[in-house]
């Protein structure tokens, strides 16, 4: 069993997780039995202004010849001059069945809260299947279709808005492995079934660079789109990351 840490150095801070990249949560190999890895990061600034941000990420993975199931977590707090300024909890736990070399059914459940970004609650059930190709050892090519009904509660200025939905999964991930390095692309969409006009969208883009045997640094940029965001929120956001990961 193998736990990296991660030592994040984060450009903007984590917003609520609307869509949430699978593919990079998944195992990056095919070992079977249990791995796992931890994320850690800490920040803090003194002086004129007192700031305090940690976060915590686990991640579990378990596979035989013909299943998988994995599941993660993260758990981030932040606060300035002693006042509570972000607060998120995230779970998601995913059931894999190989059917066959390139076609698997998943099933999936995942939980959600960002009071910050007037999220009370996001909690969503889900299944679907998940095709993946490889042009060659450098070139793989994964897209998923699947539904989800999810039950959502906002909180605007101390009223509670609840609403529930099915909508729509639809994704493609692309992996390809160069000379010195490992470029993933990835975009999700998911509209709603019963509001077409209701849309969410993800684009992820990343690269790892290989600085050691146990050691990657690892670039990432994200652009987030929601044609329906809680109110006083943005429909877009832009995300860029630095991560420093060594494995032990």
């Amino acid at each position: 069993m193998r736990f990296p840490l991660l030592a994040v150095l984060s450009l903007l801070s984590f917003t609520a997780q609307a869509i949430t990249n699978v593919e990079e949560k998944r195992a990056g190999d095919d070992l079977l039995g249990w791995s796992g890895k931890a994320e850690v990061g800490f920040d803090a600034e003194s002086g004129n202004n007192e700031k305090r941000k940690w976060n915590l990420g686990l991640n579990g993975n378990w596979q035989d010849d013909n299943k998988r199931f994995f599941t993660w977590g993260n758990r981030s707090y932040e606060s300035s001059n002693g006042e509570r300024t972000d607060d998120d909890t995230f779970i998601h736990s995913r059931l894999v069945l190989n059917r066959r070399d390139t076609w698997s059914e998943e099933f999936y459940a995942q939980y959600e809260r960002d009071p910050f970004a007037a999220l009370a609650h996001r909690a969503l059930i889900g299944a679907g299947m998940r095709y993946q190709h490889a042009f060659d050892e450098q070139t793989r090519l994964h897209q998923g279709i699947g539904l989800f009904h999810e039950e959502v509660r906002e909180r605007v200025l101390d009223e509670d808005n609840s609403s529930q939905l099915t909508r729509l999964s639809l994704y493609t991930h692309i992996q390809w492995k160069l000379a010195y390095s490992k470029l993933q692309s990835t975009l999700y969409f998911q509209p709603s079934v019963d509001e077409p006009s209701d849309q969410r969208a993800l684009w992820q883009l990343a690269v790892t660079l290989p600085l050691g045997t146990h050691t990657d640094l690892k670039w990432q940029w994200q652009s987030r789109w929601d044609t329906r965001p809680p109110e006083g929120t943005e429909y877009h956001n832009h995300q860029t990351q630095l991560k420093l990961v060594v494995r032990f």
